[in-house]
């Protein structure tokens, strides 16, 4: 069970088309012999949507891939990076919030001068450019990066932001944390299980989210 998340972002026919998607995947789950979510979150909701009593498991993270030793040293060397590092990584696309992250950043950077990557493919050329329209200099959009390559990007960064507004789990996060790096995220979906380091605000809210990274980058001074 990886659930169906409708949220304020999609348009109306997309909210539709996921509430239709949500009815038969719920009609089906009914039906099943077992179930596994990849939450508790999700669990819950199953439950509350179906009454089907699932298991639940936490995806693994690759401790031989992520973990606190990890050297970002060869993506600053690639990007030119000597200030502070935030990190995101997933897809650009409007519910994972990324507009929303690029106005915390704004904020951030009135207290602390530092730099903002974002790794991901973009799957809206117009969200895209709107996005581009709203970084500054010290924003760079790496693009897709391949999987085995991903640790070297959380070892690179200070601290892991994400504004998405709706997760059944949050591989990246997880994974970041792994990589001993605190993240900072919106209260939203399973986050507040999975998310071991770090500070979670109200969802949207956009000042709360910029204070909390600005307090983890003071502190690591």
């Amino acid at each position: 069970n990886a659930g169906v998340g409708i949220v304020e972002t999609y348009s109306y026919f997309e909210k539709q088309y996921l509430k239709l998607l949500a009815a038969f995947n719920n009609h089906y789950a009914k039906k099943c012999d077992t179930a596994v979510s990849i939450s508790q979150f999700l669990a819950d909701v199953l439950k509350k949507e179906t009454g089907v009593v699932s298991s639940v498991e936490h995806i693994p993270i690759d401790a031989s891939r992520f973990h606190p030793k990890v050297s970002g040293a060869a993506v600053r060397k690639k990007y030119g990076l000597t200030k502070p590092v935030l990190l995101y990584v997933g897809r650009i696309s409007p519910h994972k919030g990324v507009h929303l992250l690029l106005k915390a950043f704004a904020e951030i950077q009135k207290k602390v001068d530092c730099h903002l990557l974002i790794v991901g493919k973009g799957t809206f050329s117009s969200y895209m450019r709107r996005l581009k329209k709203m970084a500054g200099k010290n924003v760079t959009f790496a693009g897709f990066v391949p999987d085995a390559l991903l640790g070297a990007y959380y070892g690179a960064c200070d601290v892991y932001v994400t504004g998405t507004l709706w997760e059944g789990f949050d591989m990246p996060l997880a994974e970041a944390n792994a990589c001993g790096k605190d993240a900072v995220a919106f209260e939203v979906g399973a986050h507040k299980e999975v998310l071991k380091n770090g500070k979670l605000v109200a969802k949207g809210d956009v000042d709360a989210f910029a204070k909390a990274v600005v307090e983890i980058l003071n502190g690591k001074k």
